[in-house]
C-alpha cells in the first residue's frame, strides 16, 4: 500500500524537520560553550576549611577556566574538595601545583585557583591529590597592608589639620593678623601708585616731570658723539700702531749698532795707548842724541847761550 501525503503534511514534515536540525544544531553548540563534549578528570584537595565554596563554583588557572567544582565532604582533618578538571590541562597538574580559595571580592563568588607547577615536576594522575594552601583571611590582608598603622597615621593627621584649621579660625591667630597686615600693606601700595598717577610726592613729581627727561636726552647725545671719537680714534689705530713699530724697529738698530761699536772701543784705546807709549820713546831717543850733540866739543862752541829760566815754584806744578 502507498501511502501518499498531502500538500500540507508535507510541509509540516519539512518543518519539523528543520526544526529538529535547529534544536540539534544548538545543543551541540551550547555543548561545545559549555564544554558538555570534553573530558573531565577528577583530582581531590584538601582544605582546612570550606571558605563558602559551593558545588559547581569554578577553578581556574591563570584566571581561565579550566574546571569545576563536583563535590564537597567535610572529613575530621579538613574539607575534602573534588575537582572535575579538563584533560586539556591535565599536563599541567604537577607534584608542585598547589591548590588555593580565591575570591574577586571580600565576600562571595569564591573559587579554586590552581597554582600550575614545574616542567620537570612529575605529573599527578587523575583521581590524585593536589596540594593545598591556606586562604589569606581579612586579617591576614590587614596585617600585610598595615592597616591598623596607617589608620593611626590618618587619625593623626586628621587631629593635626582640625588644630591647624582652629587656628586659621581663630580671629586673633596669625592668619587673620597676617590678613590685616596685608591688607594695610595693600592700601599703602595703592595709595603710593595714586601719588605717583596724580604725579604728587617727590618720586611722582620726578615722574611727571620732563626735565629729567631733557636731561637724560641730552647725556645721551653725548654718550653718542663720546662713542663717533672712539670709533674715529679706533679708525687712527692702526695707522699710528704702524708707526710706532718702525719707530721700535728703529731704535732696536741704533741700539745694535752701539752695542757693535762697543765691542770696538776697548781695541781703539789698547792702540792708542801703544801709540802714544811709542812716541814716548821716540821723543826720549831724540833728547839722548841733543844731549850728546851737545856735549860734542865741535857743536857746543857753536850753540847759543842758554836763556836764564825763572825758578818755578814746585806747589804750582802740583
Amino acid at each position: 500500500m502507498q501511502l501518499t501525503f498531502t500538500r500540507r503534511e508535507k510541509i509540516v514534515g519539512i518543518f519539523m524537520v528543520v526544526l529538529t536540525a535547529m534544536l540539534l544544531t544548538t545543543v551541540v553548540m551550547l555543548g561545545r560553550g559549555k564544554d558538555w563534549f570534553k573530558t573531565y578528570l577528577t583530582y581531590y584537595t584538601v582544605f582546612q576549611e570550606a571558605y563558602d565554596l559551593s558545588p559547581n563554583a569554578v577553578v581556574k588557572l591563570y584566571k581561565a577556566d579550566i574546571g569545576k567544582v563536583k563535590e564537597i565532604v567535610v572529613e575530621e582533618n579538613g574539607v575534602k574538595v573534588e575537582l572535575a578538571i579538563l584533560d586539556d590541562y591535565a599536563s599541567r597538574i604537577r607534584a608542585d601545583s598547589t591548590a588555593v580559595v580565591a575570591s574577586p571580592t571580600f565576600v562571595g563568588s569564591e573559587y579554586v585557583s590552581i597554582k600550575p607547577g614545574g616542567v620537570e615536576s612529575p605529573l599527578i594522575p587523575p583521581k590524585g591529590f593536589i596540594p593545598s594552601e591556606k586562604r589569606r583571611s581579612v586579617h591576614d590582608i590587614l596585617d600585610e597592608f598595615q592597616v591598623e598603622e596607617t589608620a593611626k597615621k590618618l587619625i593623626a593627621a586628621v587631629q593635626d589639620l582640625s588644630e591647624i584649621i582652629a587656628v586659621l579660625k581663630d580671629p586673633e591667630g596669625p592668619f587673620f593678623t597676617a590678613l590685616t597686615g596685608l591688607s594695610g600693606t595693600l592700601g599703602y601700595m595703592e595709595m603710593i601708585a595714586s601719588d605717583l598717577e596724580k604725579g604728587e610726592g617727590s618720586l611722582g613729581t620726578l615722574l611727571r616731570s620732563e626735565e629729567p627727561l631733557q636731561k637724560l636726552y641730552v647725556e645721551i647725545d653725548k654718550i653718542g658723539k663720546i662713542l663717533e671719537e672712539i670709533d674715529r680714534a679706533a679708525d687712527k689705530a692702526p695707522g699710528i700702531m704702524d708707526d710706532v713699530e718702525d719707530a721700535i724697529a728703529i731704535v732696536k738698530r741704533t741700539l745694535s749698532n752701539m752695542e757693535e761699536g762697543s765691542y770696538d772701543v776697548p781695541c781703539i784705546t789698547r792702540s792708542t795707548r801703544d801709540g802714544v807709549r811709542e812716541i814716548r820713546d821716540a821723543v826720549e831717543e831724540i833728547n839722548k842724541v841733543v844731549k850728546s850733540a851737545q856735549k860734542s866739543f865741535l857743536v857746543r862752541p857753536n850753540l847759543p847761550a842758554e836763556p836764564e829760566h825763572e825758578a818755578i815754584d814746585m806747589g804750582l806744578r802740583k
